[in-house]
């Protein structure tokens, strides 16, 4: 059994090392290889060179370390280009700034073998049959896992509804979807393990260039189409928050992004579930806006160039149709405030006035730091 684990590789090179290491170090039984594919697009700090040593030495036997520079391209295209070179039958999604917990594909592989017939099922068998295997065996193409943040590795991230031993198929799909449309819970790549036909189904099913929202679009086409899904309810995943990261500052493209990926996901959400969902799914639009307003404000920018920023967001046929509607009752306190700020009359103002009060206490907490007081 062959394992790929698939890492883009951005302006990484604080964490590049302790992720690989981490894949490095796992508990590989002695029928299962394992390639790391580490999809360097666009650095302009250390990235590049430190993917060229690991890919230049051997690690051992059954683990091999390749590395291709794309240049300039999205997360989404990095994830396809890894998906496109991945030899392994199965895929493994991991972020360049995570890390993976030591029985990460030891895990993977006992729970495939379970459902699994790798040697005597044939793609085609596999393609041809449905729910089940040629032995009668569930059809599975997904194992969903656990995660933890860094900082506090023994507890679960998520409470998902899902229980071990039962592979979710076509029809018992119910609670994926509440989830995809409620909630942004089964969004990120990095806690599944994808069948490699899938993979290429889904990942390489379109050429957006998304670096927000991506994931979102992925997991939908793959929940969508995926014959059985597994779950194992353990900490496999070791996830870092990283407000340097294309998730925690400003990014001029993230609202189009955004808006792109929504506007796709509306149709997966109506296929399953018709308009069930339309009232949640719009305010989670709604919060879309307020977060990308606090990424804008509350960024190191200047202040003249956040001003002509922030109206030009505002002037968005997106934000003009969500900005201004009710959030989720679970929007975090800030993207509370944030919003408050947004529906107000003299909303420019108090978003510029909010901005430049986060710029003097910034100012005042470099000075404390850098005097020692």
């Amino acid at each position: 059994m062959k394992f790929s684990v698939i890492i883009p590789v951005h302006n990484a090179e604080k964490y590049i090392r302790e992720a690989v290491d981490s894949v490095i170090a796992q508990e590989i039984p002695s029928d299962v290889e394992l390639e790391v594919l580490l999809i360097e697009n666009g650095s302009e700090d250390g990235s590049a060179d430190i993917c060229d040593d690991y890919s230049a030495n051997s690690i051992c036997e059954n683990i091999r370390i390749k590395n291709t520079h794309m240049g300039k391209a999205s997360a989404y295209e990095a994830r396809q280009e890894g998906v496109r070179l991945s030899s392994g039958k199965w895929i493994v999604f991991m972020d360049a700034d995570d890390k993976v917990v030591p029985g990460l594909i030891k895990n993977l592989h006992e729970e495939i073998s379970k459902h699994v017939l790798e040697d005597s099922s044939s793609d085609k068998e596999y393609e041809d049959s449905g729910h089940k295997t040629v032995d009668g065996r569930e059809a599975v193409d997904v194992i969903l896992y656990n995660a933890a943040e860094l900082q506090t590795p023994d507890n679960k991230m998520f409470k998902f509804p899902f229980k071990e031993g039962v592979v979710y198929g076509t029809e018992d799909r119910a609670d994926f979807h509440r989830l995809m449309c409620s909630g942004d819970s089964l969004n990120a790549m990095w806690n599944k393990c994808i069948k490699r036909e899938l993979a290429r189904e889904t990942c390489l099913s379109d050429g957006k260039r998304l670096n927000h929202g991506e994931d979102l679009l992925q997991t939908a086409a793959i929940i969508d189409r995926a014959k059985g899904i597994a779950y194992l309810d353990r900490i496999l995943y070791l996830y870092r928050i990283n407000e340097e990261g294309l998730t925690g500052s400003y990014h001029e493209e993230f609202l189009d992004n955004q808006a792109k990926a929504w506007e796709a996901f509306d149709e997966y959400a109506h296929k399953w579930c018709g308009d069930k969902y339309d009232e949640i799914i719009r305010q989670r639009k709604t919060l879309t806006c307020t977060i990308g307003m606090k990424k804008l404000i509350y960024s190191s920018l200047p202040v003249g160039d956040i001003k002509v920023k922030l109206k030009d967001m505002m002037t968005t046929d997106f934000y003009e149709k969500y900005a201004l509607q009710e959030l989720p009752d679970w929007a975090p306190e800030e993207d509370v405030f944030v919003h408050g700020l947004q529906v107000m009359d003299d909303a420019e103002k108090k978003l510029m006035n909010s901005c430049r009060k986060h710029k003097f206490k910034s100012y005042i907490k470099a000075r404390i730091r850098k005097n020692g007081i």
